[in-house]
């Protein structure tokens, strides 16, 4: 039996909603979600970036931590980590074996292909007798598989319309979905958000109002700051004695905000930005921190809001006189990608003085890029699967290339 070509198989399976499959696979496994605590991460934008840093702060304090995340950028094993180190190619494959042995009990259970990536986390890291987790949600969270963990706190980062078909047209119907990953009797930190709305419904989301604490962040504040101040609160409400800033400084979180140092006269700057409030404040802070950008490579997956995705994109272009855009579409995704013809004639009525070129692939967006780039940083942005693209043929896809904890 082939187990990774039956894991791959499950892809066909697309999305599915509900809890009853992986329930009652973890039943079957004596339920190993339920052997170490986890901090269950939910939100729109910054999940990975917290999750990476919290990730690291136990582990450098001498707890031995477990990380789960979706999706990944280049290979399945980024998905699980232990101390910041992502599961070898061997010991995933004991564990999809597991997993496909439990799953042939009758009666047999087919679960999804993310589903499946959470099972398996949840064996290797019960096997390896962690002593903490932290677990970034894939989709929303009342009905990710992920809610069954065993969760002692949880956070909320940024909310912003996504996924609408599946979560819901307004941000209120998505802060429900997001904020319902709060634990009876446990503490949920969130992210201020500016709608009255949106606040009472994650604060209704916690069974006592001194459980609720809230953050507010700067303004123009990076990612990874608010990130980090986010942890600390989290921290802080769980009665424990550490602190996120230091552990914070050895902290890679790759493909968002990556810099990689090509050549002496080439610098690459790899950001995922996926919905409209993310590349906008992907925006903000490359504005505020990199003044020698002349080119950019951008590609995306379809969005609910294409016009406001590429707004922030189209004003810094115009406003720091990019000499050339590079259009492609990102390889190998579960989404479909906005095709170059389509994103052309979006950004041709609307860009002053930048050239436009098309290069559907990402091998040919690079070598381009690269061709146009001296004595300055060449900004990658958009789809994580683009993101990953580059990475790959940047030959950066290495389990240790993608480690998240600097040695």
């Amino acid at each position: 039996m082939d187990f990774i070509e039956w894991l791959e198989s499950l892809r066909n399976q697309g999305m599915k909603l509900g809890l009853d499959n992986t329930r009652e696979i973890l039943r079957r496994l004596d339920n190993p979600q339920n052997d170490f605590p986890s901090i269950h991460v939910a939100g729109s934008n910054g999940k990975g970036t917290i999750c990476s840093i919290l990730s690291n702060t136990f582990t450098l304090n001498g707890i031995k931590t477990g990380f789960f995340s979706s999706p990944h950028l280049c290979n399945i094993e980024e998905r699980m980590r232990i101390n910041g180190v992502q599961i070898s190619k061997s010991e995933f494959l004991v564990n999809v074996e597991k997993l496909y042995s439990v799953c042939e009990i009758y009666p047999k259970i087919i679960p999804t292909f993310y589903e499946a990536t959470f099972l398996i986390a949840m064996i290797y890291f019960s096997s390896s007798k962690i002593e903490r987790a932290i677990i970034e949600t894939g989709l929303g969270g009342r009905l990710d598989s992920t809610i069954l963990v065993n969760a002692d706190c949880c956070i909320l980062t940024q909310i912003s319309l996504e996924h609408t078909k599946i979560l819901g047209n307004t941000l209120s119907e998505i802060a429900f979905e997001k904020s319902a990953i709060a634990r009876e009797g446990m503490p949920l930190i969130s992210v201020w958000n500016d709608d009255e709305n949106v606040r009472k419904i994650i604060s209704e989301s916690v069974s006592s109002p001194k459980l609720m604490e809230w953050y507010k962040p700067l303004a123009k504040q990076k990612m990874k700051d608010e990130a980090v101040a986010l942890a600390n609160l989290a921290i802080t409400k769980m009665g424990l004695d550490f602190k996120c800033d230091d552990s914070a400084k050895l902290t890679i979180w790759p493909g968002r905000m990556q810099r990689i140092s090509h050549s002496k006269e080439l610098e690459i700057l790899l950001d995922c930005a996926h919905n409209p409030s993310g590349v906008s404040r992907a925006f903000e802070e490359i504005s505020s921190n990199y003044s020698n950008i002349k080119n950019i490579i951008l590609g995306c997956t379809e969005q609910t809001n294409i016009e406001g995705f590429l707004e922030p994109v189209i004003e810094y272009i115009n406003s720091n006189q990019i000499e050339n855009l590079i259009l492609t579409e990102p390889q190998g995704g579960r989404t479909e990608s906005v095709s170059v013809k389509n994103l052309f004639e979006i950004f041709s009525s609307k860009l002053i003085v930048t050239k436009i070129h098309l290069e559907s692939s990402p091998i040919d967006a690079i070598k381009k890029g690269k061709s146009l780039t001296n004595n300055a940083t060449l900004l990658c942005i958009g789809s994580l699967y683009l993101i990953g693209n580059l990475l790959s043929i940047l030959e950066l896809d290495s389990g240790d290339s993608m480690s998240i904890l600097l040695k």
